[in-house]
């Protein structure tokens, strides 16, 4: 049994692939540009099983994984907990304060 798989659909129909602890990555392409996710497993320090999450971009329809682009790389759980935090900023009900930092000599 495979320890991850994805599912694709297209203009052909549905296609699967399945992976193992090493996990599976794809890329959602066009000429503008790809957005690259990946899942795998690893240990954290106790022994336990661990879902990893990496999200990335590139421009073109390359799905190069030299992970370039400022990407998402974590836990499910993070992962999860990131698209709420996202929601949550944009329907306004949690707002976000950058501040500026004072550079030295100036």
């Amino acid at each position: 049994m495979a320890k991850t798989y994805m599912t694709g659909w297209g203009m052909r129909g549905e296609r699967t692939a399945r992976g193992g602890k090493n996990g599976v990555q794809c890329a959602a392409q066009s000429y503008d540009g790809s957005i690259i996710v990946s899942n795998y497993y690893t240990e954290d320090e106790k022994g336990n099983e661990v879902l990893k999450v990496r999200v990335g971009t590139n421009d073109g329809s390359s799905c190069y994984t030299g992970w370039n682009s400022n990407d998402f790389n974590g836990t499910f759980e993070e992962f999860k907990n990131f698209l709420k935090l996202y929601q949550e900023i944009k329907n306004g009900t949690v707002s976000v304060v950058r501040h500026r930092q004072k550079k030295e000599g100036k």
